[in-house]
């Protein structure tokens, strides 16, 4: 079986050498494992979750991204290795990490991200307006808007968001970070982008972003938050549609946004997703006359994903899953209904 592998693996060469003569062939991106470091059983923390991360993402790994490498990521090590051609002993050590960074450079391996670089198919968003907005800003503003149209209700204009329990990094700047990522996936297929920020030295409510979003016509937008709770130990992202109370118009495009988006960041990133839920008390919602939907794309009050949700690669991940769940709401033939409802 070995042998086989090793067979397979030298084919994969040649193929990947061919490939590279193309101009259409695209360069993957590389990994961030330490190449002068062995990883093994029993070792836990930034290096080994950066290696759990890379693997599921390759396919040879199927756990959770715990940061401790445990007796499945050890078998998933040595299904690489087996692929690679080295010693099959379950460590991640120099020799693996040459071969496994050779695998890249030929073609042999390539993160799911990437694929999108290698088809033939461009300009699928042509003609489409899709709104992003950062969410939050360096300076929050507490004097009060009206939550929702014809209501008294009021709501503070921008809340100062959420900040990293382990590296203090505010939220706004991780929002606006995969905002720009996302922007230049959906440019580089033909739609036209609008953000309601390009900087954090910036002000505008929540009510102001919905307006300008309407205004600008776009066909949907979404916006990028992070989550924070009380407990260091919940991890996750989520998604938030707008209710029926509020937003009857725009619900069933909207849920059927989230559910695309729900599947397709989940499989890029690996997150964990808590949840798909309907909410009424949020401004941008409620004064949005398009389909929208907020992603709170980790925990900063988590440790390991605030470490994780300021990564790059990790942060590409991001942009990539929002991406592919937005192409897929538009590919969806006829702009069918979404399958099922969320409490609202």
């Amino acid at each position: 079986m070995r042998s086989f592998l090793r067979r397979f693996a030298a084919l994969c060469c040649v193929f990947a050498v061919l490939l590279s003569c193309s101009a259409a062939f695209a360069a993957p991106t590389m990994p961030e494992i330490p190449s002068q470091e062995i990883l093994s059983a029993g070792d836990f923390g930034e290096d080994v979750e950066t290696l759990q991360t890379e693997l599921r993402a390759l396919g040879f790994y199927e756990g959770e991204i715990t940061g401790l490498f445990d007796g499945a990521t050890k078998q998933a090590v040595i299904r690489l290795q087996a692929f690679l051609g080295v010693r099959e002993d379950g460590a991640f050590g120099p020799l693996t990490f040459a071969a496994y960074w050779n695998a890249f450079e030929l073609g042999m391996l390539a993160f799911p991200e990437q694929q999108s670089a290698k088809s033939d198919e461009t300009d699928r968003l042509a003609g489409y307006t899709i709104g992003i907005d950062p969410g939050h800003q360096e300076t929050p503003d507490a004097e009060l808007e009206q939550m929702a149209p014809g209501v008294k209700r009021t709501k503070e204009r921008q809340s100062p968001g959420s900040t990293g329990v382990k590296t203090g990094v505010p939220e706004y700047k991780i929002n606006l970070l995969i905002a720009f990522k996302l922007r230049d996936l959906l440019e580089a297929e033909g739609a036209t982008v609008v953000l309601t920020r390009e900087t954090s030295d910036f002000s505008l409510s929540n009510m102001e972003r919905a307006l300008l979003m309407n205004e600008s016509g776009v066909d949907i937008w979404l916006r990028l938050h992070c989550d924070s709770v009380s407990s260091a130990n919940k991890s996750g992202a989520s998604v938030l549609i707008p209710s029926r109370a509020y937003g009857a118009a725009i619900y069933q495009e909207s849920l059927r946004l989230g559910q695309c988006v729900y599947e397709s960041f989940s499989e890029a990133t690996g997150a964990t997703m808590i949840s798909l839920r309907a909410l009424m008390d949020q401004t941008g919602f409620n004064w949005s006359e398009k389909p929208v939907i907020a992603v709170e794309m980790g925990m900063l009050s988590n440790p390991q994903e605030d470490i994780r949700l300021n990564r790059d690669s990790y942060q590409t991940s991001c942009a990539a899953g929002l991406f592919n769940g937005i192409l897929a709401y538009f590919e969806q033939s006829g702009g069918g209904s979404a399958e099922n409802e969320v409490p609202s």
